[in-house]
């Protein structure tokens, strides 16, 4: 297992990682709730369809191309970049706090594939209440992983505005 530093990347193939291969997010709570997301981008680093948000309410996209499965503390999604459309040039594999707390109460978590580790914890951010852990994408025709762990104050609703998403509004109550 190589370990990955933030910022660091590689190609998907040096990595032992071809055809259908799992991308395992374990993440140490704390006591806190994190919902683990993998947003589908286009070529401009946008949510174009909601279709290629993949977490806890919509645990697959279209083609089956990415498929999330939730057990014992971890986040397994299932991957197969072959099996993706055209449109879709990048998986970004984020964490974010529903409620109270901040990365900074993390415990020792991790992000997994192939033969590549990368370990983070809350000693590597401030009061984030979201990060972007990791990435794959597509580059010079190659499918590539890059460790990011980049956080953001705002947590989910800013991961979905930074990709141009919106969160879905409650409908009225008929009593209004």
């Amino acid at each position: 297992m190589t370990d990955f530093a933030r910022g660091q990347k590689g190609k998907l193939a040096d990595i032992g990682c071809a055809g259908a291969f799992p991308i395992v997010l374990h993440i140490a709570p704390q006591g806190m709730e994190v919902d683990i997301v993998c947003f589908g981008l286009d070529a401009d680093d946008k949510l174009s369809d909601d279709r290629y948000m993949v977490f806890y309410n919509q645990k697959s996209c279209p083609g089956d191309a990415v498929t999330l499965e939730i057990s014992a503390g971890k986040s397994t999604f299932a991957t197969d970049v072959t099996r993706l459309p055209d449109s879709i040039h990048k998986l970004v594999f984020t964490a974010a706090i529903s409620g109270e707390g901040t990365m900074r109460k993390l415990g020792d978590s991790t992000m997994r594939l192939g033969s590549a580790s990368f370990p983070f914890s809350g000693a590597d951010f401030q009061d984030e209440k979201a990060v972007i852990v990791g990435e794959v994408y597509k580059r010079d025709g190659q499918w590539r992983f890059g460790a990011v762990g980049q956080g953001f104050n705002g947590g989910m609703s800013a991961l979905l505005k930074h990709f141009g998403g919106t969160e879905a509004q409650s409908a009225p109550s008929a009593t209004q």
